[in-house]
C-alpha cells in the first residue's frame, strides 16, 4: 500500500532560505513528490507531528499557521483517500495514478481536460480507435460547452439533455449523436469507476439514442465479377482499390484492416492464417486461384502482402492504415461509377457480397458464420437478415398479381 508523507524538501533550498513543502507519496519503490504551495522555514516544522507550527509573528502568524494546516490536513486527507480508492479497486496502480487523481480534484480537473487524459491513456495503450472517438467526442463537446468551465461532477441530466439538443439543432445525423452520447457516456463512467466524484443521479438514464440500421449492400455476381474483369490498367490507382476489394472477397470478406496489416509470414501450407483484429478469432483461408493471382501481383521486398506500411511504430502504423482506408474508399466509388454500379462501394460491400451470394448458394447459416468470423450464428442471421430481401420481394410479386 502507498504511503503518504508530509516533508519539507531539503533538497532545494530557495534564496529566502526556506524550502518548499511536500507530500512524498511512495508505492512499490517508487517515489514522487507533490508540491504544495507553501515555503516554510526549517524551525517552521514539525517533523514528528508533520504540521506547521508557530514561530513568531514576525515569521508567521498564529491564525495564518492555524489556515494553511487545516488547509494541509485536507490534502493529507484527499491524498490517503485516493490511495484507498485505488486499494479498494482491487488492481494494480502505480504512484503517478495517486498523482494524477490528486491533481484532478486540486486542479478542479474540468470534463475536457478528463477526456484529454483519458485519449492519452488510450493511446498509451495503443488502443488508436478508442483514442480517435474521444477526442472527436472531446471536440464536439467543447463546441457545446464554450467558454464555460464544466468538471465532471455537473454532467447531469440538464447537462447531457442539452447536449443532445444541441447536436439534434446542429442537424447532426442521429447515428453520429448516438455514437457522441455513447463516447460521453463512456467517459462518465470511467470516471465513476475511478472513484470519482460525479452526479448522484445516473445523467444518461433517460437518453434513447440508438443507432438506426443503415442500409447494408451487396453486389449480384455479375456486378462482382464485371469489377473483377474490368481492364483498370490506364488508372492504377483504381486498380489498387479493385485488387483489394476483391482480396477481400475472395479471402470470405476479410476485413480491410486485416488486409492491410496482413504479413507474408502468415501464409504457409496453401493457407492464409490470421487473427481477427475485431474480435482475435483465428480464421484460416485456403489459397485459390485467384487469391494467388493477387498475391504474385504484389510481392515485393515489404513484410506485408499489400506494401502499403512502413511505420516505425504502432502510432505510424495506424495513421498509415487510416490514410490507406480513405483513399481506397475514395477510389472504390469512382471504381463504382466506371463500371457502372449504383451500389456505393466500400470495402464492406465485399464482405457483405460474399455472405450474400453464398446464402443465394443454399450455404447454412452455420458455414456463413463460420466463414465470415462471427463468434455466432446469431449474429450472423442478423446479419444477413439486414441486407437480403430477395426472397421477401419474390413473394411479395407473386401475392401482388391479382
Amino acid at each position: 500500500m502507498a504511503t503518504v508523507k508530509l516533508m519539507l524538501n531539503r533538497c532545494r533550498m530557495l534564496k529566502s532560505g526556506t524550502y518548499p513543502l511536500v507530500f512524498q507519496l511512495i508505492h512499490r519503490r517508487r517515489k514522487k513528490l507533490i508540491y504544495t504551495s507553501y515555503k516554510l522555514f526549517e524551525e517552521e516544522f514539525d517533523t514528528r507531528k508533520q504540521t506547521v507550527r508557530f514561530v513568531s509573528d514576525s515569521v508567521r502568524g498564529r491564525r495564518e499557521v492555524c489556515k494553511l494546516n487545516r488547509e494541509i490536513k485536507l490534502m493529507y486527507s484527499a491524498l490517503n483517500g485516493h490511495v484507498a480508492s485505488l486499494e479498494a479497486r482491487g488492481s494494480a496502480y502505480v504512484v503517478s495514478d495517486i498523482v494524477t487523481r490528486f491533481n484532478i480534484d486540486r486542479n478542479k480537473l474540468n470534463l475536457l481536460r478528463y477526456m484529454d487524459l483519458q485519449a492519452t491513456n488510450k493511446h498509451a495503450l495503443k488502443r488508436f480507435g478508442t483514442e480517435s472517438a474521444l477526442r472527436n467526442t472531446r471536440a464536439s463537446v467543447a463546441e457545446f460547452i464554450g467558454s464555460r468551465e464544466v468538471c465532471i461532477s455537473e454532467i447531469d441530466t440538464r447537462f447531457v439533455g442539452g447536449y443532445e439538443a444541441f447536436l439534434h439543432k446542429r442537424g447532426v445525423s442521429p447515428n453520429t449523436v448516438c455514437y457522441y452520447m455513447r463516447n460521453l457516456k463512456s467517459v462518465y463512467r470511467q470516471a465513476k469507476g475511478e472513484g470519482y466524484r460525479v452526479s448522484v443521479c445516473d445523467p444518461f438514464e433517460h437518453v434513447r439514442s440508438k443507432p438506426r440500421k443503415t442500409v447494408k449492400r451487396a453486389l449480384n455476381r455479375e456486378e462482382i465479377r464485371s469489377i473483377y474483369r474490368a481492364d483498370l490498367a490506364r488508372y492504377p490507382h483504381l486498380e489498387f482499390a479493385r485488387d483489394i476489394l476483391m482480396f477481400s472477397f475472395f479471402c470470405r470478406g476479410m476485413s480491410f484492416v486485416d488486409i492491410v496489416f496482413l504479413k507474408k509470414r502468415a501464409i504457409s501450407n496453401g493457407a492464409i492464417g490470421y487473427f481477427r483484429h475485431k474480435t482475435d478469432q483465428w480464421l484460416q483461408v485456403s489459397l485459390t486461384p485467384q487469391l494467388r493471382a493477387i498475391l504474385d501481383k504484389y510481392d515485393s521486398d515489404s513484410a506485408y502482402v499489400f506494401p502499403v506500411l512502413d511505420g516505425a511504430d504502432d502510432w505510424q502504423l495506424h495513421r498509415q492504415y487510416r490514410t490507406v482506408l480513405e483513399r481506397v474508399n475514395r477510389n472504390l466509388k469512382r471504381l463504382g461509377a466506371v463500371c457502372g454500379i449504383n451500389t456505393v462501394l466500400t470495402t464492406y460491400v465485399a464482405r457483405h457480397t460474399w455472405a450474400t451470394l453464398a446464402k443465394e448458394l443454399g450455404t447454412p447459416a452455420a458455414v456463413i458464420s463460420e466463414g465470415l468470423g462471427h463468434t455466432t450464428e446469431k449474429t450472423t442471421r442478423i446479419y444477413l437478415k439486414e441486407f437480403d430481401h430477395k426472397v421477401v420481394d419474390k413473394v411479395n410479386e407473386l401475392v401482388s398479381e391479382l
